[in-house]
């Protein structure tokens, strides 16, 4: 397993919550930063994580990615799986990086795992998924 904690900072509260390996994981394609798309979305924002506040949405770290946001999470839930990664990718680097999600997002992210889950049956996405729906705020 390639792992990501040390090249990758986590807020206190990310740490505390989301403990399983897999959010460490580089080398899982399941891991929300194991996909290339994943890995590169962390990688992006954590040269700038002060560019994310307690205000920033999933929507502003996907602005890095397009300028549609909309039709990438659209498309991702029609099954496009390489753009599922991405918003995947790009929630949980706002949950990593800032210990917080909007409620938007969190609604985007839980659609998000469970269309991958029916695509790929991976237990991993249970677990994100039973991760996310126990935090708190």
């Amino acid at each position: 397993m390639d792992d990501v904690t040390a090249a990758y900072p986590k807020a206190p509260a990310f740490a505390a919550h989301f403990t399983d390996p897999l959010y460490d994981d580089l080398a899982d394609e399941f891991a929300p930063f194991g996909s290339d798309e994943g890995a590169d979305m962390l990688a992006d924002w954590v040269h700038g994580p002060e560019d994310l506040t307690a205000a920033s949405t999933y929507r502003d770290v996907l602005s890095a990615f397009t300028d549609d946001v909309e039709a990438l999470v659209m498309e991702a839930h029609a099954g496009a799986m390489d753009l599922a990664a991405v918003v995947l990718g790009g929630c949980f680097t706002l949950l990593r990086l800032t210990g917080r999600i909007d409620p938007e997002g969190r609604r985007v992210l839980l659609d998000t795992l469970d269309v991958m889950e029916r695509e790929y049956g991976a237990e991993q996405f249970r677990t994100m998924r039973r991760d996310v729906l126990a935090l708190r705020g």
